[in-house]
């Protein structure tokens, strides 16, 4: 507990400080703290090095280390960014946030079954909330807690609901997100998570196959729901285009591990596809292929 009100006070104490600097000093201090971090944190170094190179093993050593650099700058980035977020006047989201493809939303929402609002660890995700006061409602965003860590984690949610998210926290939770679609209202959730090998589905991935959660697919199967991707493309700092993209068809017809394995594969053959355009933007650091 003390550990906790402790870094919580040094964050507190650090936005103070930071909201009074010119942004390109902000955009700055995020790079140093990434750059100090790829020097340092060598088991998540390690961890985006082998993670890059088993996704693209035809590049050499030198693009993979100048990708996994550029993937730790980036997320001390988002980290600057997500700390500012409720600074930010809601005057400015206009100029600094845009959504293309909205009326992939609107139409899904004329159907009155919800949405499933699908997102990935790409570029700043935590700001993705900005979204809801662009589409004037609520998005519902599910939360894996930390569960040793009860104020940081209450922490870090005030920081998601200072940019328009209501969090639920991520433990069984299937029942409420199908009430919530069945009230057509919009439920986002991380689809590029390691999922327990007891609990997900082995699904190819880059060539390989991972342990991927199925729950996303069998609860849209199940209600008829449209899976909506959607990702930020950086534009600058606290500057973002939300990209809502077409529906994920569902096949619903033939054998139901079949039609769960192959609807799953959609969703990591989607997430393939926008790494490829900027590997970079991606969460190299987390353990996706599981231990080498």
């Amino acid at each position: 507990m003390f550990v906790d009100f402790f870094l919580i006070f040094i964050v507190k104490s650090f936005q103070q400080i930071l909201r009074i600097l010119p942004e390109n000093i902000q955009q700055a201090t995020g790079v140093f703290f990434g750059r100090i971090a790829f020097l340092l944190i060598k088991k998540r170094r390690k961890v985006a090095i082998s993670n890059i190179k088993r996704a693209f093993p035809s590049l050499d050593n030198a693009e993979v280390m100048a990708i996994a650099k550029r993937c730790f700058e980036k997320l001390g980035i988002n980290f600057i960014e997500s700390i500012l977020m409720p600074y930010l006047p809601k005057e400015e989201y206009k100029e600094r946030f845009t959504l293309e493809g909205r009326t992939y939303a609107d139409d899904a929402l004329k159907m009155n079954k919800g949405i499933m609002a699908l997102l990935f660890h790409y570029g700043n995700w935590e700001i993705m909330g900005v979204a809801s006061f662009v589409l004037q409602r609520e998005i519902i965003a599910l939360a894996r807690p930390l569960k040793r860590h009860k104020y940081i984690n209450n922490f870090l949610n005030k920081l998601r609901h200072s940019t328009g998210l209501t969090i639920i926290a991520n433990e069984n939770t299937g029942r409420d997100v199908i009430r919530y679609l069945k009230e057509n209202r919009i439920v986002a959730v991380l689809g590029d998570q390691r999922e327990k090998r007891s609990r997900g589905v082995y699904v190819e991935f880059f060539g390989e196959k991972v342990p991927t959660s199925k729950g996303i697919v069998t609860i849209c199967m199940k209600t008829g729901t449209p899976i909506i991707p959607a990702y930020p493309v950086r534009e600058g700092f606290l500057r973002y285009k939300i990209i809502c993209c077409e529906p994920l068809e569902m096949e619903r017809k033939g054998n139901i591990n079949e039609l769960i394995h192959k609807n799953t594969r959609k969703i990591n053959a989607f997430l393939e596809s926008i790494i490829v355009k900027n590997p970079d933007e991606w969460f190299w650091v987390h353990r996706r292929w599981g231990r080498m």
